[in-house]
């Protein structure tokens, strides 16, 4: 039992080790030129390794997405049932949103490329985890609008969608920045403060 359990954290490691170089390789040459061989040389494997754990390189591309998405859905779920209100529920997903990406840019780059890169075909696991990312936001826009705090006129599914767009785009740019002139981890904190305080009166109905 314990030996088995021990190659299931080595092949775990592994996997986890083609997936950080894959998402490396991506980020310096974009992913349609990024290739296998390349992201075996940076992994530190071989290609029979690559293709144990792996079919393909969209498959590698794909398990990137679909578990930086999985770790936010999970994160997102656990904020909308511990949240008193809709508003909460909200900045604190944009924070924790906002926060993955200034972590993981390489990430933010590559699920922001392949929101928008034509032709994309991948599978229904990942569609299911883009949608169910979505539902979660939106259910929260809807909660409030019941609660009065968001405006009633907007489309909870659009807007939802429109929140990805803006806080991975947004974040993005603000990290260059940061990059450019040095200051990265200051311009962390008073970002995320921004985007969350911009979402909030974005979305609050006119004082009548």
């Amino acid at each position: 039992m314990a030996e088995r359990k021990k190659k299931t954290t080595k092949a775990d490691a592994t996997r986890r080790q083609l997936l950080d170089a894959a998402l490396a390789v991506i980020a310096e040459r974009g992913y349609a030129e990024a290739t296998v061989d390349r992201i075996v040389e940076v992994a530190g494997v071989s290609k029979g390794v690559a293709y144990y754990h792996f079919s393909s390189k969209a498959d590698i591309a794909e398990s990137i997405l679909v578990e930086g998405i999985g770790d936010l859905i999970v994160s997102f779920g656990v904020i909308a049932e511990d949240a008193p209100t809709a508003t909460e529920a909200l900045i604190s997903m944009i924070e924790v949103f906002a926060s993955v990406i200034f972590e993981n840019p390489s990430f933010g780059r590559f699920f922001v490329a392949e929101l928008w890169r034509p032709g994309r075909a991948w599978s229904e696991a990942m569609r299911g985890h883009e949608q169910r990312l979505l539902t979660l936001l939106q259910a929260q826009l809807v909660r409030g609008q019941r609660e009065g705090t968001v405006r009633s006129e907007l489309d909870p599914a659009f807007e939802a969608v429109a929140l990805v767009g803006m806080v991975l785009t947004t974040t993005l740019y603000y990290i260059g920045e940061g990059e450019t002139r040095g200051d990265f981890l200051s311009q962390r904190q008073r970002f995320v403060a921004r985007i969350c305080d911009f979402v909030h009166h974005a979305n609050v109905p006119p004082v009548s």
